[in-house]
């Protein structure tokens, strides 16, 4: 899977303002504090006032708030406000070989339900993680995380993603 730099963006951006809860917080300022061009930033911006994620008011004072507490947006409603999903099932309708209109495999495809299993794996991850996981710093962030999906092999032993999140603690 691969987040786009305007998911990233997004997400960024949201936590900044979910760690700003209260307040509001001009473009230049979410752009500043995320290292991002501003415009770049209204982009992303626009599309997440588009979703209904954040509201805008225009003026001196003016700038972004989240439309709801940061417990109840979830990091599934961001990225999908921004992208696509990770495993959509028209693909291979639509992505032919050369011959064909649609994948040879169409009919036979071992890989169809991998892509479509991982798809609602992460879906179900990105829908139980809130702004209010993330706003709660990196370390309980991944404690939490490491809690509710704990990452192990069906042999019980810990992967080496776990083994990875452990030693950066």
């Amino acid at each position: 899977m691969k987040i786009t730099a305007t998911e990233e963006v997004g997400l960024r951006c949201m936590l900044q303002l979910a760690l700003r809860t209260g307040s509001t917080s001009s473009l230049a300022d979410l752009a500043k504090a995320e290292g991002i061009a501003v415009p770049f930033a209204a982009k992303v911006l626009h599309r997440l006032r588009q979703a209904g994620l954040v509201v805008a008011t225009r003026g001196r004072n003016g700038g972004y708030v989240l439309a709801a507490a940061p417990e109840r947006i979830t990091v599934m409603e961001v990225l999908t406000a921004l992208g696509k999903p990770l495993f959509d099932s028209s693909f291979c309708r639509e992505h032919g070989s050369p011959d064909s209109d649609s994948c040879s495999r169409l009919t036979e495809c071992s890989l169809r339900p991998v892509w479509a299993h991982l798809d609602a794996l992460l879906r179900q991850f990105f829908t139980q993680t809130t702004l209010a996981d993330l706003a709660s710093g990196e370390r309980f962030t991944r404690d939490h995380l490491t809690q509710r999906w704990p990452l192990l092999l069906s042999t019980g032993r810990p992967s080496a993603a776990a083994s990875l999140m452990k030693e950066t603690r």
